[in-house]
């Protein structure tokens, strides 16, 4: 009798084995399961399980950038009403993914948030989804559809595309979209970053006649496109905007476009361009080796829309039919546009070009136009004052750049976005960062002002003091030359005196010390890593005050690195000394539209510049030495244009 309890209880336990298996195969990850979520405050930073089905946790209101990046065993992801934001690259590579629902509390989706994966199927975008970052569904290779909540203002799915609420701004042409022929719809005025990105079996392309420029890489690596058809009015071609289209066979071009970047087809190889003689685009031709013709061969000249699915088009109107639209710039704006720009006529006809000042495409990123511009605004939708045409009469103008005024007597052939010319710079990879999360040291020492052991003779061991909230004050030795990565993370700090010596203080260093408010940094300081002071009050309370005593809108710290900008600006001047411009320093200011760089600076770092979505060029520049890779990403400016 014995030995059948004993039999019985081995079965029961067994089962309940079983059924805990089966339920963690099938259910997934669950809140409970902290250990395979990284949360820091309802940001969910990082994923690291293995589960094909997940559920995130309801106290998340943030996807983080790169959460989920690279999982190849997630096939569906239950996302909660509390979730607001998916970040940057969220979902980047998840090659298994098939299916993806943004619930209603979903406002923004940043960036590649989905790109790469191959594997997606079925999208459903809930109602409040009102800013949409570039690339989002880039090198989705099965996507051919979305659905987008019929009380969605924001957005708007047509035929294979997705575009903002009212079609005035292509997000992006889903890479499956059925059919061989594109016709975008004429009240498309704006095509984002990445719009036309690996379309798998779309072969012509046709232009809206709306549509004022074709932006940096909006119609670059197109997959299966052999034919463009840009339309008139369009004036102008951007850097790499048609590159690298391995199938491309023609463009044509009208003889409205009088400005072609000389990198705007860059390997794109074999292709023909069609337009009139002596034209822009015929000169561009033949100066570049690039065949010219001026009949277009053989394409679809009416270019019958191939609605596979017989699709009705949305009746969205234009955008004055819609409350909050601001496609055109703001009467503010315009004034100031009318402000920086003076124009010379001839004596035979001094009218205005109102034209050219009313024109400023500045539909919301995601470009929207029922709402104000967000984190992920496009570089794409500006238009700098020295980019625009004047009419024959126009001898000459002047423009603000970079709080400088530019004379533009040719202003047919002038261009502002990029680097200047001569411009070059050793490109770099940013060393790799560990994540925070990925370990929790033991703690060396609870008491409330300790000394330390070093792991190496002149450094603070990286994560020496990490999570050590009894730490509150520390005396750094004065042979220390290098405080390592996530050193004092997340410690109970209050202040710190770095040392003379002290050289290089790395990533995350003092990260998250909640209670660490004031920070002195010497000059021997020459490097100082990303999010080194991220999360401190010493560094929030600087950006929060308003008092410009010392340095103004720019902190410079160290042996002249600007670690923090708090300004406003269109125009950015960075003072003369600075020799870095810090990881992140300017991150995220989208009103910026150009800088100019003092020859002092020597270094460009990490996401210096990230997501300042309306950058179009710098200028000065004369001393750069040195530029991270991704320190541009989000802007109009790419790190190889510096290279030598």
């Amino acid at each position: 009798m014995k030995r059948l309890h004993i039999a019985i209880a081995s079965m029961v336990l067994l089962g309940i084995l079983v059924l805990v298996t089966v339920a963690h195969g099938i259910g997934g990850v669950t809140a409970a399961e902290d250990d395979r979520f990284r949360i820091k405050g309802t940001t969910l930073t990082k994923y690291l399980g293995t589960d094909t089905f997940v559920s995130i946790p309801d106290t998340i209101t943030s996807i983080g950038d790169e959460a989920f990046s690279g999982n190849e065993t997630l096939t569906s992801i239950e996302i909660p009403s509390s979730v607001k934001q998916i970040s940057y690259n969220a979902f980047k590579n998840c090659t298994a993914l098939t299916s993806v629902i943004l619930p209603a509390s979903v406002e923004k989706v940043g960036p590649g948030a989905f790109e790469g994966c191959t594997a997606l199927t079925a999208v459903q975008i809930g109602e409040h989804v009102s800013a949409w970052g570039s690339g989002v569904f880039a090198n989705c290779d099965s996507l051919a559809k979305v659905t987008i909540d019929e009380d969605n203002e924001y957005l708007t799915y047509y035929n294979g595309a997705v575009y903002n609420g009212n079609m005035t701004m292509l997000y992006q042409v889903l890479p499956a979209r059925e059919g061989e022929n594109y016709v975008m719809p004429e009240t498309v005025e704006n095509i984002d970053t990445y719009a036309f990105w690996n379309l798998q079996n779309t072969k012509n392309v046709k232009i809206s006649s709306k549509v004022a420029g074709i932006p940096r890489q909006a119609m670059s690596s197109m997959g299966s496109v052999e034919n463009v058809v840009i339309q008139e009015p369009t004036t102008g071609i951007g850097e790499r905007a048609v590159a690298n289209n391995a199938n491309l066979k023609q463009v044509v071009i009208p003889d409205s476009v009088v400005t072609i970047d000389k990198k705007a087809f860059s390997g794109s190889p074999e292709f023909k361009i069609c337009t009139s003689k002596s034209s822009t685009a015929d000169t561009f031709g033949k100066e570049n080796g690039i065949e010219v013709i001026y009949k277009a061969d053989e394409y679809p000249d009416d270019f019958m829309d191939s609605n596979a699915g017989l699709e009705q088009k949305p009746n969205v109107g234009d955008s004055s039919d819609r409350d909050g639209s601001d496609t055109n710039s703001s009467d503010e704006d315009e004034n100031e546009t009318s402000q920086t720009t003076t124009a010379v006529t001839s004596d035979d006809d001094t009218s205005s070009d109102d034209e050219n000042s009313d024109k400023n495409n500045n539909d919301n990123k995601n470009n929207t136009t029922q709402h104000k511009p967000s984190e992920f605004e496009s570089a794409a939708n500006y238009i700098h004052p020295l980019d625009v045409p004047e009419k024959d009469n126009v001898l000459g103008k002047t423009v603000i750049v970079a709080g400088k005024a530019v004379v533009l007597m040719d202003n047919h052939k002038g261009q502002v976005y990029g680097i200047p010319d001569g411009t070059e710079a050793d490109v770099v990879e940013e060393d790799s960062t560990e994540d925070e999360t990925q370990s929790n040291p033991d703690k060396t020492e609870n008491s409330i002002s300790v000394s330390y052991e070093r792991s190496d003779e002149d450094s603070i061991a990286q994560r020496k003091f990490y999570k050590q909230k009894d730490l509150t004050e520390i005396e750094i030795e004065e042979n220390i030359k290098r405080i390592g990565r996530l050193a004092f993370a997340e410690s109970g700090l209050k202040s710190v005196v770095i040392p003379e010596n002290v050289t290089e203080i790395e990533y995350g260093a003092f990260m998250s010390c909640a209670n660490l408010k004031e920070v002195t940094i010497p000059d021997t300081v020459s490097a100082i890593g990303t999010k080194a002071f991220e999360g401190t009050p010493w560094l929030k309370q600087w950006l929060d005050s308003t008092d410009d005593s010392e340095g103004g809108d720019f902190l410079i710290v160290g042996d002249g690195i600007l670690l923090a900008y708090k300004g406003s600006a269109e125009h950015v001047v960075i003072p003369d000394g600075v020799k870095q411009i810090g990881s992140e320093a300017l991150k995220g200011h989208k009103e910026i539209l150009d800088v100019a760089v003092p020859a002092s600076v020597e270094k460009i770092c990490a996401e210096a510049f990230r997501n300042c979505s309306s950058l179009t060029g710098l200028t000065g520049c004369e001393g750069l030495k040195t530029v991270v890779r991704g320190a541009f990403y989000g802007t109009q400016i790419s790190e190889d244009d510096f290279k030598k």
